[in-house]
């Protein structure tokens, strides 16, 4: 992680008619080739995860495997492919309904995305086929000052098999559910440790068996700044880390990343080196970046 070659082009959004490409997760496949999922965003309102496998090292792909059969709108963060001790290979989405509505005073169509709802999806033959695992469609309360539903979740294997699933959206704080049998039914559900503004919670089990977890702490209320000197930082700022020795049960006193009030930090991906230093990549936009979105900052962490 201290130096970089030339970036290579590997999908281009026009060769397989898309709007945007975005939202990358790899994941070394049981054949050691590599897997990589991106999403599909594409005009009429869909939002797909696609497959891509390379079995020398990234020189060259196959064609697109489609990891989600239906139609629609499913959002599924960066770095969110996860395997699990059985082999099952499980991501987890937030499936957003769509409709069609005309502005009253412009007469101009927009699109409406309601509030979303969890379903995961999984892959039994390392990622050659793709099935919808969630015996059903998975919802948080819709309240007045919440109603986002589910957005961005993520999902994480615990040393006892079971499977945590943490989600983002309006309430202040992300909200958490379980699985114990790979995906196939969740409990209901409910706020978490982790408070935040509605940005993703982003994690990682390490070598040692720690779970470290990355995510912007302060929630948006009481007159909280979200747009600093006529930029918008969401309130993506701090960026934190914490860490868990007892699998998510208790964590350690949150450490700062960033701090800088007129940026926003977010979207982090996590991957151990072998020496143990980590290297989280996510976005860092300012004022001249025009929007927070607009910058990739990769930082390595010595000791952790």
């Amino acid at each position: 992680g201290e130096s970089f070659g030339t970036p290579f082009l590997i999908v281009d959004h026009v060769e397989v008619e898309a709007e945007n490409v975005m939202s990358v997760s790899l994941l070394r496949m049981a054949n050691h080739e590599i897997g990589l999922f991106y999403l599909k965003k594409s005009v009429g309102g869909q939002c797909i995860l696609y497959m891509i496998r390379s079995s020398d090292e990234g020189k060259s792909w196959s064609a697109p495997i489609r990891c989600i059969a239906e139609k629609g709108y499913f959002v599924v963060n960066n770095d969110r492919v996860i395997r699990t001790k059985s082999g099952r290979i499980l991501f987890a989405a937030a499936y957003h309904k769509t409709e069609e509505c005309c502005d009253q005073s412009t007469g101009i169509q927009r699109r409406i995305y309601k509030p979303g709802c969890l379903v995961v999806y999984g892959s039994d033959d390392d990622g050659f086929s793709w099935n919808r695992i969630s015996s059903e469609d998975i919802t948080l309360p819709i309240s007045r000052g919440s109603v986002t539903g589910v957005q961005e979740p993520g999902i994480l294997s615990l040393q006892d098999g079971s499977i945590w699933c943490y989600i983002r959206n309006d309430s202040g704080r992300h909200y958490e559910c379980f699985s114990q049998d790979e995906g196939v039914t969740w409990t209901r559900p409910l706020p978490s440790v982790f408070t935040g503004p509605g940005s993703p919670l982003c994690t990682k089990r390490l070598s040692d068996g720690r779970i470290l977890a990355v995510w912007n702490p302060i929630p948006n209320y009481n007159g909280r700044k979200t747009i600093v000197n006529e930029f918008r930082t969401a309130g993506r700022n701090p960026l934190v880390m914490a860490f868990s020795e007892d699998d998510g049960t208790t964590w350690t006193e949150p450490v700062v990343i960033e701090s800088d009030e007129s940026r926003g930090y977010c979207y982090t991906a996590i991957i151990e080196l072998e020496d143990g230093s980590v290297l989280l990549g996510y976005c860092a936009g300012g004022a001249e970046d025009k929007g927070i979105l607009n910058r990739l900052r990769i930082r390595k962490i010595n000791s952790v």
